[in-house]
């Protein structure tokens, strides 16, 4: 049995002005338009998860509405969640080894260093790097969630 993980770095953002808040940084013009030229190349895949989580962050929230629409999911089928903004990577994995088994495949869209660092775990490929908006799907040989770990998956293709 394999196990698919989709990870998506949010798009380009607004550079921080001071008065706000590094959370609420909104996608800058040509962040809204490289979400939705990627969400098209997402929809061409045909890729559906089973289950599709987004920081709240409002970047990363964005990205991932922008993404929905553009693939044809359903927007209220997308759990925001604080926890996925500046999560470190043992409570990623620990979260992600908690999902259920059901799922064969979840769409992740957060933030850098840790997607590149998961990516790095998880593939055990040194030196990756996701730009903004990037997508990149990562196929696990695993039955279980809890099983994720270092060297477990390989990336299947990148956008």
């Amino acid at each position: 049995m394999t196990k698919r993980l989709l990870i998506v770095r949010h798009s380009e953002a607004e550079y921080s002005a001071s008065s706000r808040k590094d959370f609420d940084r909104a996608l800058s013009e040509q962040g809204m338009v490289y979400a939705n030229r990627q969400g098209r190349k997402l929809y061409e895949t045909e890729f559906k998860p089973d289950y599709f989580a987004s920081s709240n962050a409002v970047r990363a929230e964005s990205t991932a509405k922008i993404l929905a629409e553009q693939m044809r999911f359903d927007q209220r089928e997308i759990d925001f969640m604080e926890e996925l903004y500046n999560m470190p990577m043992g409570p990623m994995l620990d979260w992600i080894g908690k999902q259920n088994e059901d799922f064969s495949s979840i769409m992740i869209v957060g933030h850098n260093p840790l997607l590149s660092y998961l990516i790095e775990y998880i593939t055990g490929d040194t030196g990756f790097h996701m730009q903004p908006c990037d997508i990149v799907m990562l196929e696990m040989n695993i039955e279980s969630w809890m099983l994720i770990g270092r060297d477990c998956g390989k990336l299947l293709w990148r956008l």
